[in-house]
């Protein structure tokens, strides 16, 4: 048997021009590293260093590695934007607190308190688009996925409220693109000046809304809605999550959930009006189902077809982690202190296990033919797997499946490319499409 490796695998040397490739192209700048490289090597960005794994067996070893194993990777870069209590910054035991608290609110039986609100918010928004006239689909989604998460996450229902939140999180999402989240020198206050500013001020005035609907929160009456579980939830010794760990954790859900669903739309949207047969037999499946929540989210075909828009387009096509101790992978034992990636995009286009791997097939998802974890990853994997999976790919459902039965949209672009934004990547120009009737 032959001895681990202490060096790092190969990969490029350039900082500054493989962060600038990815920022041009994401999805064919990791492809070309694929096949230059092979299943494991380094990466090299203004990011830091990080070594990518795709191989199967590697990435199995990443998600069933114990927790403790891990850090969030690049934690200092996004501190200033979540805040150090969110939980996809902490690690150990604050980490596993933090995950049990905010749990239970995500359980997939709870999906059914909140599939009406969904499918209600999908309607009155999309019955909004004007006919005939070119629209980024995209930015529809975006609103209706914000609307979901202020009614369902933030328990907000007054109109003018709802409209408040909504303006204020759009803005602060908007101030941090991707320029800012890559390249750390520019967030800098500069006296008050600048995007970090603006953006900061932005952050403080949604931290402010969100502390207003932690006062009116009565811990021993706790409502439906996710902000209402998180006040009155306690830990095995009885405590609470103070203030600001909830506004962290909060805002944290607004980042991780509100562009990631709308892009997933998006890609379905692009991917099924391209396959007219495909989008009937999905609508005859549907239509029997009545616009139910519940049943809709049974179907199996809609089932394969969410499926397979997450694999061929993850919305984050490298998930991360900082060693806190040595460890093995693919011959090479890291020391503390590397950074340590699964890349989902890589895994995801394996032509061992999804042949044809470029072509959108819903097929392959049918008659329980889902692949393993480790080859299928969408939220992620392990200790660190996305807490709002349920939650995301329930109101994916919904809202695809009341687009299909009450609207007939067609595509008004040649197939997207894609784009990079502040943490995620997705599709260039947002899909655009024209409403029909």
């Amino acid at each position: 048997m032959n001895e681990p490796t202490h060096r790092l695998p190969p990969g490029p040397r350039s900082e500054l021009w493989q962060t600038l490739r990815y920022l041009r192209d994401p999805v064919g700048s990791i492809l070309d590293l694929g096949r230059r490289h092979g299943d494991l090597f380094t990466l090299r960005s203004l990011g830091g260093a990080i070594v990518v794994a795709s191989a199967p067996e590697a990435v199995r070893a990443i998600f069933s590695a114990e927790p403790d194993t891990f850090a969030p990777f690049a934690a200092d870069a996004m501190a200033p934007v979540l805040g150090r209590g969110s939980v996809l910054l902490q690690h150990g035991a604050a980490h596993r607190r933090a995950r049990k608290l905010m749990q239970p609110p995500f359980h997939g039986a709870r999906m059914r308190a909140y599939g009406a609100t969904m499918r209600d918010s999908a309607r009155a928004h999309l019955e909004a688009l004007p006919c005939g006239r070119r629209v980024p689909i995209e930015d529809v989604f975006r609103d209706i996925s914000l609307d979901v998460i202020i009614r369902t996450i933030f328990g907000v229902s007054a109109g003018e409220r709802v409209a408040a939140c909504g303006r204020g999180v759009r803005d602060t999402i908007a101030a941090f693109g991707p320029l800012i989240a890559t390249f750390r020198a520019l967030q800098r206050d500069f006296a008050g000046f600048g995007p970090w500013a603006r953006f900061r001020r932005l952050l403080g005035g949604v931290h402010d809304l969100l502390r207003q609907e932690i006062a009116a929160r009565d811990p021993a009456r706790p409502g439906d809605d996710i902000l209402s579980l998180l006040v009155a939830a306690r830990d095995e010794s009885g405590a609470a999550m103070d203030e600001q760990e909830i506004v962290e954790q909060l805002f944290t859900m607004v980042i991780a959930g509100h562009e990631t669903t709308a892009t997933a739309l998006a890609w379905a949207v692009d991917e099924l009006l391209r396959q007219p047969e495909l989008l009937g037999g999905l609508g005859e499946e549907l239509r029997p189902l009545g616009g139910d929540p519940d049943r809709i989210a049974q179907s199996p075909l809609l089932d394969a077809v969410c499926a397979e828009t997450l694999r061929l387009h993850p919305l984050i096509p490298l998930v991360s982690r900082k060693l806190l101790r040595p460890f093995e992978v693919g011959g090479h034992l890291l020391p503390a202190g590397t950074g340590l990636g699964a890349c989902l995009l890589l895994v995801h286009l394996r032509e061992a296990r999804y042949p044809e791997p470029l072509r959108f097939r819903p097929q392959r998802f049918l008659g329980g033919k889902h692949p393993p974890p480790h080859e299928y990853l969408p939220f992620g994997g392990g200790a660190r797997r996305c807490l709002g999976a349920a939650f995301a790919l329930h109101e994916m459902k919904v809202v695809l499946a009341t687009l299909i039965l009450e609207f007939e949209l067609e595509l008004a672009a040649a197939p997207a490319r894609t784009g990079v934004r502040a943490a995620t990547i997705g599709p260039k120009g947002g899909v655009p499409v024209v409403r029909r009737r």
